[in-house]
C-alpha cells in the first residue's frame, strides 16, 4: 500500500468516526421537553419533577434548577430560587440585585419579595435548533453564573 492510500483510507476512517460522535440537531418541530429530561438523566442529572410544561433537574452540584418552555416553544427559561436574607434592608437587597445585575450580563436576577428570595433566570434558545450537548453546557455555565452571584455576596447578609 502506497503512502496516498493509507491516508486515504486514515482520512475516510476519520470520516465515519466523526459521524459516529457528532451531535445531533433538534430541530424545533421535533422538541420535546420530555426528550430534555431523558437525556439529562443519561448524563447524571436528577430529574426532582416533570410536567409537560416544565422540568425540575437537580444538577450535578445539587442545585435545583427548573427548565420551563415558552408556549411558542422558541426558548427554554433557567431559573433557580435563593431565598433572602429576613434581616436584609431592600436598600441592600436591591443594590446586591443591581450588582448582580451589571456585573453578570448574560443573565438576570429578580427579587420576588413577596416570596423573599431572589430568582436567577437565563434563556437558552431553541428557536431554530439545538443539540442536547449545548444545553447541557448551558445549564453548566449558568450554575457557574449563580455561583459568581453568590460570591457578590461577600459578607453574606443578603443571599441565605
Amino acid at each position: 500500500m502506497n503512502m496516498k492510500t493509507r491516508f486515504l483510507i486514515l482520512l475516510m476512517i476519520g470520516f465515519f468516526a466523526h459521524l459516529w460522535n457528532a451531535q445531533t440537531l433538534v430541530k424545533p418541530a421535533d422538541f420535546k421537553l420530555s426528550g430534555v429530561a431523558s437525556y439529562l438523566k443519561s448524563k447524571g442529572y436528577t430529574i426532582v419533577e416533570e410536567t409537560p410544561k416544565y422540568i425540575e433537574v437537580k444538577t450535578k452540584n445539587n442545585a435545583d434548577v427548573f427548565l420551563d418552555v415558552d408556549v411558542k416553544k422558541q426558548v427554554i427559561y433557567y431559573s433557580t430560587n435563593i431565598l433572602v436574607n429576613t434581616s436584609a434592608s431592600k436598600d441592600k437587597i436591591r443594590e446586591y440585585i443591581e450588582m448582580v445585575n451589571d456585573r453578570i450580563p448574560l443573565f438576570s436576577v429578580v427579587y420576588v419579595e413577596e416570596k423573599q428570595k431572589a430568582m436567577f433566570q437565563y434563556s437558552f434558545w431553541i428557536k431554530y435548533g439545538f443539540t442536547y450537548e449545548s444545553l447541557e453546557d448551558s445549564l453548566s455555565e449558568f450554575g457557574l453564573y449563580v455561583g459568581d452571584a453568590l460570591d457578590l455576596d461577600k459578607e453574606q447578609k443578603i443571599l441565605q
